[in-house]
């Protein structure tokens, strides 16, 4: 199969040609056939993997039994071993390459345009071709190597007694007051309180990496999607295009990288963390990654680990809010006033850091990327957790 990887075109040339055979010379019609032709065909691979995606949604009991929980399974754990052992992020690597190719040859063969060596309306419609294209495989082999994880059976109907179901009032102000009383008892005995009226968290690095995967290796009712073998996450190389954009975390499914942005602030970093882990065990949705970081966080033996899992489940009181905004702000009053500058204090440096131009932009597409996965919700699919959250709470009292 013939793929455009540059344009072939043919300078323009005083000099005049050299005489070639009459049944090789490609005429105009010729070749706005052959870019029409090449167009037609990446639509149509494309149109096939879409097709592929919607029977795969069809049949959600055998992408969770021959592809989550069988290709998957192993595809990510070849993928890990290779790049492990190299602490820069492979993928962002990769994708920055194709980045500065395409963007190298536009302006050089713009260039060349605006001199007259060749046509320009040539030039733009094999750069349309070579787009058209690289979306086409780069969606293909998405799906293979991690998307099609987004068309598995539920989270709710693979895990036992875990349940998505709406709750009474009173059942989610005791989740509420839980909530609020895990994040005062381990921020106080994390003593990770700081002069600046932040925490910081007290362990290094490869400590809290360390820790959140025993977090999920331990974790029994993940069955199977406990196990190890995965490196260590990374941080972004470009964290600050990230912040821009207002992003936490990007799993790297052409590499099997978990990445994580390093601006983000120290609360919230080991949910970040665990976040980014979950999704790289083949957990696409996003509410069933933020579930399952959570728990492993709520679990963890270390304080500040299972501080910020209760920060993340501070969500619960936005829920509560749309229908009882009074009993939610009492709720929230009693955070203590260190833990409650955490949250005020991450707030306002995502407030100020991020974009208003780029970030809007980023979430629109982040939004087209979730519904072309066939996520209904959309952007509301981040904070979906909530009822699988008050579900857990409810049935493990003992958390």
């Amino acid at each position: 199969m013939r793929i455009p990887i540059r344009p072939s075109v043919t300078p323009r040339s005083a000099a005049p040609p050299e005489p070639v055979e009459a049944d090789t010379v490609e005429t105009p019609a010729e070749t706005a056939f052959t870019v029409r032709y090449l167009l037609w065909r990446a639509l149509f691979w494309l149109l096939v993997a879409f097709g592929i995606q919607t029977l795969a949604s069809l049949m959600p009991e055998v992408i969770e039994t021959y592809y989550s929980q069988l290709a998957y399974y192993y595809l990510v754990r070849m993928l890990s071993s290779g790049n492990k052992l190299v602490s820069l992020s492979l993928g962002e690597l990769l994708i920055a390459g194709f980045i500065v190719y395409y963007i190298g040859w536009t302006f050089w063969y713009l260039g060349r345009a605006f001199r007259r060596e060749v046509n320009l309306l040539e030039i733009i419609k094999i750069l349309i071709l070579q787009w058209a294209w690289l979306f086409t495989w780069a969606f293909a082999v998405f799906l293979l190597m991690w998307g099609l994880n987004y068309q598995r059976m539920p989270i709710e109907d693979r895990i036992p007694d875990l349940e998505r179901r709406g709750e009474g009032r009173e059942e989610i102000i005791s989740v509420g007051s839980r909530i609020i009383d895990g994040i005062n008892r381990n921020f106080t005995t994390s003593d990770a309180a700081s002069a600046t009226g932040q925490s910081k968290m007290t362990m290094s690095l490869p400590r809290l990496y360390q820790v959140i995967e025993s977090g999920f290796q331990l974790e029994s009712m993940l069955g199977k999607d406990s196990q190890g073998g995965f490196g260590n996450p990374k941080p972004l190389i470009f964290s600050r295009v990230a912040t821009w954009l207002d992003i936490r975390t990007v799993y790297l499914p052409y590499t099997g990288e978990a990445t994580y942005n390093d601006s983000v602030q120290d609360p919230d970093l080991p949910f970040t963390i665990a976040h980014v882990k979950a999704h790289q065990r083949g957990y696409a949705r996003e509410d069933e990654a933020n579930f399952i970081a959570f728990v492993v966080c709520i679990k963890s033996p270390e304080p500040y680990v299972r501080y910020s899992g209760y920060l993340h489940g501070l969500q619960v009181l936005d829920f509560l809010a749309k229908s009882d905004a009074q009993t939610a702000a009492d709720l929230r009053s009693r955070i203590f006033p260190l833990a409650a500058a955490d949250v005020n204090a991450r707030d306002a440096y995502w407030a100020k850091s991020k974009s208003q131009t780029a970030s809007p932009i980023a979430e629109a597409m982040i939004k087209i990327y979730l519904r072309a996965n066939r996520v209904r919700g959309g952007l509301k699919n981040f904070s979906e957790d909530t009822p699988l959250i008050v579900n857990y709470m409810l049935k493990n009292p003992d958390r």
